[in-house]
């Protein structure tokens, strides 16, 4: 409201800025999206540059670089899992993380002659102006019980989705009304409306890094564990893939895993007779540094399902 009245004024930039965010408390698959748009930008000669906060570090006030777009260069703890995360998914791609996102911004154009800036979790961040605000609605529990935290799961009512410019429906192959969710957005917003697909990939074991494909998990019993904001939905996504889950653990969002967890995880795998440990890339980068032995990680991307509109919609204007 006080930007809207102008008691507060927005920070620009000479450069086009591109917000991935939303309006619930995570599990929209911001980071897939986040890494997908990166990657069109970048086959199409652009030059992007991801800023984010990076929820979770040591010190979220300073400004790091997380990725120089050849490697990554800090840990979980100082760059956040998520950033470093996408960092190590976009070659090409650096990454700087900040809770001043303008600062953040400037140094990458500065640093790297950034063109394009992809603003992680920034539907909320109205300090900085934007050219285009793309807002993820998850498709299985979209609005939660429709009430706002800490009664329910929105972060502002929906008629906050007049702000956004797109809205990217995530997830929209297990809706089970998806028109039904469309008339729910567009009573809320003149935005274009988009849907996605998150598509397993491979899975990496965490240590060694070596790769299978996923057709691995079939009929493989395994112990499935993440730290994330909606775990059922990982242990979902691996039942779909035909793994037998023998044992579930559910740690909290952006968790710290320690020595004891592993020994904890390696103690219930045998307990429940599981030949496989299985978690997110998420919570791999969180478990890197802990070398964790025979532990993997099955990758997700994201495919969106009106490519070629959505491909205008992010190049117009750069």
């Amino acid at each position: 409201m006080l930007y809207a009245l102008g008691v507060f004024r927005q920070q620009s930039l000479a450069l086009r800025v591109i917000s991935v965010g939303n309006i619930t408390l995570g599990g929209t698959g911001k980071t897939p999206a986040v890494i997908q748009i990166a990657r069109l930008l970048l086959k199409s000669q652009r030059h992007p540059a991801v800023v984010s906060r990076g929820y979770g570090r040591e010190d979220e006030s300073a400004i790091e670089v997380v990725s120089d777009g050849s490697k990554v260069l800090v840990d979980a703890k100082s760059g956040g899992d998520e950033p470093v995360l996408i960092g190590s998914l976009l070659p090409g791609v650096p990454v700087v993380v900040g809770s001043d996102r303008h600062r953040a911004a400037v140094l990458a154009q500065q640093k790297f002659k950034t063109d394009t800036i992809v603003l992680d979790d920034g539907f909320q961040h109205i300090r900085l102006k934007r050219d285009l605000d793309i807002v993820l609605v998850d498709a299985v529990d979209p609005f939660g019980n429709g009430k706002l935290f800490p009664a329910g799961v929105l972060r502002e009512p929906l008629t906050a989705l007049t702000r956004a410019n797109v809205v990217l429906i995530t997830g929209a192959d297990k809706a089970e009304d998806l028109d039904g969710l469309k008339r729910v957005i567009r009573r809320n917003t003149r935005a274009r409306i988009f849907t996605a697909r998150q598509i397993p990939v491979d899975i990496t074991d965490i240590t060694s890094g070596d790769t299978r494909p996923h057709d691995a998990l079939r009929g493989t019993a395994v112990l499935a564990f993440s730290g994330i904001a909606r775990p059922a939905s990982f242990a979902a996504l691996l039942r779909t893939l035909g793994a037998d889950i023998r044992a579930e653990i559910a740690y909290p969002d952006h968790y710290a895993y320690k020595k004891s967890d592993l020994t904890t995880l390696l103690e219930r795998a045998a307990a429940a007779n599981a030949s496989m440990i299985i978690t997110t890339e998420k919570d791999a980068v969180r478990l890197k540094h802990l070398n964790p032995d025979g532990i993997w990680a099955l990758g997700i991307e994201l495919n969106i399902v009106e490519n070629n509109e959505w491909k205008e919609v992010l190049l117009q204007g750069s």
